[in-house]
């Protein structure tokens, strides 16, 4: 169908679909690099291939496709989609170091889905990585554990933010339950539970979870 219509949708976005099921990154950037050319502006296209680029750790391609793609985004597109473009061009310019531009990228990604949890968390991270801005790291990494109150990687953002602000003895009730779903999978969330602990003076268990990380990594 697609080589008699080569601008079909509906082929195009099947053909995607099998290969999303396969996880096929190759065959993604094979099937969407034709369909941005015929139809620029459908969004999915661009977000697959992207993501495709992404996954197979093409940055600067990831990059450049996304920003294309936003170029096509409309009052009428998805809000959506339009917020994780946005989105993950946060997560890739945070890679390149360009924290400015994540961060513009992030508001940008809220604007369009002010409750895009995978947004806030990663934009509450990185400020608290950078030790600037907490109190709006805060309020947002407050939102995803809200949303979403077994996550433990967003438990591990809100208990070291509420660290950094010098409050161990809040944070460590988030990092305890992190640790029932899923944080001992993590040698991040260990750390920074065993600096919490440590904080507290509850230094032989701090030790516990800094050796548990250590055998892990």
């Amino acid at each position: 169908v697609i080589d008699i219509d080569p601008g079909n949708k509906p082929s195009h976005l099947q053909l995607l679909s099998f290969a999303i099921a396969k996880n096929d990154m190759d065959e993604i950037i094979r099937i969407c690099i034709p369909a941005v050319n015929y139809m620029p502006e459908a969004l999915e296209f661009h977000y697959y291939l992207g993501l495709a680029h992404y996954q197979k750790e093409e940055r600067d391609k990831a990059l450049e496709v996304f920003k294309k793609g936003i170029r096509q985004i409309t009052p009428e597109s998805d809000k959506t989609l339009a917020s994780d473009f946005y989105a993950i061009m946060g997560d890739l310019y945070h890679l390149k170091k360009m924290n400015e531009e994540a961060y513009e990228a992030y508001d940008s990604a809220l604007v369009y889905k002010p409750d895009n949890i995978s947004a806030l968390n990663n934009y509450a991270y990185y400020l608290s990585q950078e030790g600037k801005k907490l109190k709006k790291a805060y309020s947002m990494s407050k939102r995803t554990i809200e949303a979403e109150p077994d996550n433990a990687t967003y438990l591990d953002t809100f208990g070291w933010i509420l660290y950094l602000q010098g409050k161990p003895l809040e944070a460590k009730p988030f990092f305890k339950h992190a640790m029932l779903y899923g944080g001992k999978e993590s040698v991040v969330i260990m750390d920074h539970y065993a600096e919490v602990l440590y904080a507290l003076k509850e230094y032989d268990l701090a030790m516990v979870y800094w050796n548990m990380a250590l055998k892990k990594n």
